[in-house]
């Protein structure tokens, strides 16, 4: 009867540990989604659906300083008058959650084409973002993020 009673008690505690590491993978995947889905409703310039992504209250700082989704998709349309075409590549992501909030970092290469005259030239960025999303109904969304530029380079575009 003691090795059934052992082989029961291991059995649910192993139940609960792919419960439990679902779970964990479930909520990571929920922060990579919006972080990916960031760069992407950024590079096709669908403004609008920055709000599914980040809360209403959103923060954006750094080089410069955004309070709120109005003043950052405001800002974004602004920046799509200069480029032509962006591209954010989504290197490293590292961060973790802690009860209903991540915090992390995600490493960016990002790639901006204009025009400087007649010229075509193309702006590189590597950027570290530090980002705060929390889960609201569930749903991830971006708090915050901190953008520190860790360097820059312009070619020009053949």
């Amino acid at each position: 009867m003691n090795k059934l009673k052992l082989i029961s008690t291991l059995l649910i505690s192993l139940s609960i540990g792919i419960i439990y590491a679902k779970d964990v993978q479930n909520i990571n995947d929920q922060a990579e989604e919006i972080i990916y889905l960031y760069a992407e409703i950024i590079d096709s310039k669908n403004f609008s659906e920055l709000k599914s992504i980040m809360q209403t209250n959103f923060k954006m700082t750094g080089m410069y300083e955004i309070n709120s989704l109005e003043e950052f998709t405001f800002a974004m349309q602004e920046l799509d008058k200069n480029f032509l075409q962006t591209m954010h590549f989504i290197g490293n992501i590292n961060g973790e959650w802690i009860d209903d909030t991540y915090s992390g970092k995600t490493y960016c290469i990002a790639s901006h084409i204009f025009k400087d005259g007649e010229q075509t030239k193309k702006l590189d960025m590597g950027i570290i973002y530090t980002d705060v999303i929390k889960l609201d109904d569930n749903k991830a969304k971006f708090v915050s993020r901190d953008f520190k530029l860790i360097w820059s380079n312009t070619t020009d575009v053949l």
